[in-house]
């Protein structure tokens, strides 16, 4: 049986990934995220794209935007005086500004910058395809006046379900009218001032968009400030024969922040995206998408390979094996998209390395597990957790003896429980005995303790068995700290809804004790006994509500870590010679 599964699962598993890769049912989520970790990369910005940012200097200059309309003409006429080629501006003025003499002024420098290219935007009712385009049933643009004497490029992007702009939207058809982005504007203005052809050749996707190439990401372009243009800062030949994009630069303002492939954490201001999609015109080459027919073959060869690994290979070779091919799938992914700038979705392919992999060591350990469940099964029922882990792993013996070695007890209580049992419901008792024993138990594991046993209200810990654990007596001390502070919220709640002052008294000592399995043969118990366990018990019976009591050999081994308070020589039961305690008030 277990031979057949492992020849039939993966031909399954190959069929169902062949219907899902085809008809594109698997989310891009995996496709995305190799493609922003390990395909995208930084390369040389272009020196003759510059950002004017409408940035944080401007704002303390000029005021809060949006501003009067006279600034920005002003710095339209300062770059155009400059050389600059081609200006785009990232700013939508589709109304008339309060003020008529600033949209004039505007209007003026609009007319005396053959390559300025402006804002507009379009509106889609619903993502309806129209040929290889979007199609939208209004377009807002520049006041009439404005709009006469510009190039207009809509800003409208179209980022991923996760907020991420990966593809540069170019076109959309508005009636019968095919109307162009706002980069794409500023890139043909910028050929028509050089005297050079635009290209023509841009591969699209259904949407007419294009996978976008990042060089960079946040603050990767050169970005000079608008109110530095305007009072005449910057040299002439920085804005020589350059594409100048004008836009917010400043956190809060502007149409839109993205995360980019480069930089999901720092948003990309719009002009950012704007001016690596212009590079990727300026450089002619553009990345495209795979055929399917390249990644079902992909998906073949990986089968291929995943049948040899089920039918001959162990587990653990296996897994060597799925590494190195997952390891040469996205090596050869990355040469295909560094070197030809094709993106070959390897996610689904990925998904399915895996999946089959998983399946393979499920179904090839599964009597292994089995085995060990059966294992705890028995032996958890008399056996801390640790022990059982212990006898899985063959390092302890299952029969009756114990060593000696030196350990930290820890014994903690609840102190008032007995008032708070008499006086309420039996189901309200064991809750609140669950949720302070939840709070022992999560400290205790959380310093490398073993749960030796619970006591009604109290429980019994040891620190260093079966395990060895450095600094044993410190995490024990540590444990009981936690303990009283964690129990602080869970104590004033009680406090307020019952009346009843509910807190841990622990005690701790450090000691040699025997360690191992007490009982019969057929019933054990994993604890530890000896004076220092006795011990540890009497500190807990004499600690107040909320104090940690420890003996002086614990002392010893924490006290460069402790605040204590000395509590003197003290006698307790059985023991003929007193012993010196303190009171943790602190654990540094």
């Amino acid at each position: 049986m277990y031979k057949k599964l492992k020849v039939m699962l993966p031909i399954a598993l190959f069929i169902m990934f062949g219907f899902v890769q085809y008809f594109g049912l698997v989310p891009s989520t995996i496709d995305n995220i190799i493609h922003d970790n390990i395909m995208a990369s930084e390369r040389p910005t272009a020196d003759n794209i510059i950002i004017v940012g409408i940035d944080e200097r401007s704002i303390n200059e000029i005021g809060t935007w949006p501003w009067p309309r006279l600034f920005v003409a002003e710095a339209i006429m300062r770059l155009r005086e400059m050389g600059a080629a081609a200006i785009g501006v990232n700013v939508l003025y589709n109304t008339y500004g309060a003020v008529p003499e600033y949209d004039e002024a505007l209007v003026y420098a609009a007319q005396r910058m053959d390559g300025l290219v402006l804002g507009g935007m379009g509106i889609l009712e619903h993502y309806q395809t129209a040929g290889q385009m979007l199609e939208i049933f209004d377009y807002v643009i520049p006041f009439d006046e404005l709009a006469n004497e510009v190039h207009v490029g809509f800003l409208n992007p179209l980022p991923d379900p996760d907020g991420v702009l990966r593809r540069a939207l170019t076109t959309m058809r508005f009636g019968d009218i095919t109307i162009r982005s706002f980069p794409l504007e500023v890139y043909r203005a910028y050929r028509e001032s050089m005297g050079q052809t635009a290209t023509e050749d841009i591969p699209l996707d259904e949407y007419g968009r294009f996978p976008i190439r990042y060089a960079g990401g946040p603050g990767s372009f050169r970005a000079m400030s608008l109110w530095g243009v305007i009072n005449e800062e910057y040299a002439e030949a920085i804005f020589r024969d350059a594409i100048v994009l004008i836009g917010p630069y400043a956190p809060g303002i502007g149409y839109g922040n993205y995360a980019s492939p480069l930089n999901h954490s720092i948003a990309t201001h719009g002009i950012e995206a704007y001016a690596n999609i212009i590079q990727n015109f300026l450089e002619g080459i553009f990345l495209t998408e795979a055929p399917w027919w390249l990644n079902l073959a992909i998906l073949t060869v990986t089968a291929l390979v995943v049948f040899l690994m089920f039918g001959w290979l162990k587990p653990l070779l296996a897994s060597i094996v799925a590494v190195i091919l997952a390891a040469a799938l996205l090596l050869g992914a990355w040469l295909v998209y560094s070197r030809l700038h094709i993106i070959i979705s390897i996610g689904d392919i990925l998904i399915f390395l895996v999946v089959s992999y998983l399946i393979h060591l499920i179904v090839g350990t599964l009597y292994a597990n089995y085995e060990k469940q059966h294992i705890k099964g028995i032996f958890g029922r008399f056996v801390a957790p640790e022990v059982v882990n212990e006898i899985i792993n063959g390092n302890l013996e299952i029969q009756l003896g114990g060593v000696v070695k030196e350990i930290s007890a820890l014994f903690v209580d609840i102190r008032g429980f007995t008032a708070f049992s008499e006086t309420n419901p039996p189901e309200t008792v064991v809750e609140m005995i669950n949720r302070y024993l939840a709070l022992t138990s999560s400290a205790i594991q959380k310093n490398n303790g073993t749960i030796d046993k619970y006591m009604g209200d109290a429980t019994m810990a040891l620190f260093n068995a079966p395990n060895d654990i450095p600094n044993h007596a410190l995490c024990a001390v540590k444990s009981a700290w936690e303990m009283k502070k964690d129990s602080t919220a869970l104590q004033m709640g009680i406090l307020d809804e019952y009346g009843v002052d509910l807190q841990f008294g622990i005690g701790i000592n450090t000691g040699t004790a025997v360690v191992g399995n007490m009982g019969s043969d057929f019933r054990m118990d994993y604890t530890a006994i000896g004076d220092a366990i006795n011990t540890a018990a009497r500190l807990e019976a004499k600690a107040e509500k909320g104090q940690i009591i420890i003996s002086d050999a614990t002392y010893q081994q924490v006290k460069q870590y402790v605040d204590v308070s000395d509590l003197g020589i003290v006698n307790v039961k059985n023991k003929k010679v007193g012993i010196q305690i303190y009171s943790v008030e602190n654990v540094k």
